[in-house]
């Protein structure tokens, strides 16, 4: 083994912090709800769920391992550097301190706390959250290991504990759900966007070279091999968590046909453990939830610090994070989600480009063409953002339901492909 190779205790401790901070609520919630509305159909709703929050998140791993940066620097090669860091920044506050954090919280007041203790007010319950956050993540060489040697194998049980017996023991088989077999992976597809996987992925590859730096480990070929292990390890676990909780809630459709996104985690648990259930869930989403703000937080300050070259420093802005968080936190999950939607309509296809691009590509040789096919997506994102947002907006509307694919859920595609053959053929014609 190479001197600068992670152990096999160093890569699961480091794969398990990874996959805490990228199991949250939504992942809780909404591979649940993706089976419960999809019915007999789950596994191809699964599947596409699948493959944006497993498939493109392990591709976003090996683009950062192969940029050996982070994502300003990855998307600043194709769009230019001040704009690649203002994509960076977007993407970073979007599933950090200004949606993500804030989201988190609130779900653990209202379904870890206010079940068994209704009278706390929220601002008690986000003051000990993110007091707990800051603590943990201000030692920043102390994260990884706080998370993936303590709490991520208590996470992980919890998990396990309702997976395994949800399937040895089904609620119930699964009825004919709401979505056509002709949408259903559409439909899983996007509703991956709410998990925010492959965005983190980017996010936090950055964050966990930086560990390895502080770690010792500099080689290039050390740190790429090393992310590429521990990215591996994280997905192979959100993969199996993610198609076992679609497959709950798949079973618990007949049952519970009137469940909401809200409860239906909740009702699958207590249906499996009785009232000892409601204590599970309470533990698993208080777990799911910390994790995944004190990853976040470590990886927003690891990345302002460094796109700024140390004008905005590491501990600064993990109290800032954890102030913006208890702030928005403030005015409730169910509003919180309906904010987050139409950045991810926006932000998710033109970073599927970037990963892919900077993945398979040369981005050097093919930069014209990667940046046709980003901007295309940015626009059909934007025109799925207006809709998300409730900006009925005619003309975009009607553009893009012409679109290929647009009954599938995927109306950005085609467009996007598109771009990229016009960027290909300006770059061969030696336009710019």
């Amino acid at each position: 083994m190479n001197r600068q190779d992670l152990t096999t205790a160093g890569v699961i401790t480091t794969g398990l912090a990874l996959f805490s901070a990228h199991f949250g609520v939504g992942d809780i919630i909404f591979p649940g709800k993706l089976g419960f509305d999809t019915g007999s159909l789950w596994l191809t709703a699964g599947l596409g769920y699948f493959f944006v929050n497993t498939i493109i998140a392990f591709l976003g791993y090996l683009a950062i391992a192969k940029d050996k940066i982070g994502i300003a620097h990855m998307a600043g090669e194709i769009l230019s550097p001040f704009w690649g860091k203002v994509f960076g920044a977007i993407l970073m506050l979007v599933v950090g301190p200004v949606f993500i954090l804030p989201r988190v919280a609130s779900a653990t007041h209202e379904m870890s706390i206010l079940p068994f203790f209704p009278n706390v007010h929220i601002a008690a319950t986000l003051a000990v959250f993110f007091l707990l956050n800051a603590y943990v993540c201000l030692n920043r060489t102390a994260v990884v290991d706080r998370l993936g040697k303590f709490l991520s194998p208590a996470l992980v049980l919890f998990i396990a504990a309702i997976a395994i017996k949800g399937i040895l023991f089904p609620i119930a088989g699964p009825v004919a759900g709401k979505t056509t077999a002709q949408a259903a992976f559409g439909v899983g597809f996007n509703f991956g966007y709410n998990t925010m996987n492959a965005i983190a992925a980017v996010l936090m590859g950055g964050w966990i070279l930086n560990d390895f730096s502080m770690k010792g480990i500099t080689e290039e070929r050390s740190l790429q091999r090393n992310l590429v292990r521990v990215g591996f390890l994280t997905v192979v676990l959100l993969g199996v968590t993610q198609i076992s909780l679609t497959w709950l809630g798949a079973s618990a459709g007949g049952v519970y046909s009137e469940a909401t996104l809200g409860d239906l985690p909740l009702k699958i648990t207590t249906h499996l453990y009785g009232t000892i259930g409601m204590g599970i869930f309470a533990a698993l989403m208080g777990l799911a939830c910390f994790t995944t703000s004190a990853g976040l937080t470590a990886a927003a300050g690891t990345f302002f610090e460094q796109i700024t070259n140390g004008g905005i420093k590491y501990k600064p802005m993990v109290i800032a994070s954890s102030i913006c968080g208890f702030a928005i936190g403030m005015v409730g999950l169910s509003r919180i989600v309906g904010y987050t939607v139409p950045f991810l309509s926006l932000l998710y296809p033109s970073l599927i480009v970037i990963i892919l691009g900077t993945f398979f590509l040369d981005v050097g040789k093919y930069r014209s063409m990667l940046l046709g096919g980003i901007l295309m997506a940015l626009l059909f994102g934007f025109f799925d953002a207006a809709k998300e947002a409730g900006f009925t907006v005619a003309w975009m509307q009607q553009i893009s339901s012409a679109m290929p694919l647009s009954a599938q859920g995927f109306p950005w595609i085609v467009p996007t492909i598109a771009g990229l053959a016009a960027g290909f053929l300006l770059r061969r014609s030696g336009g710019k």
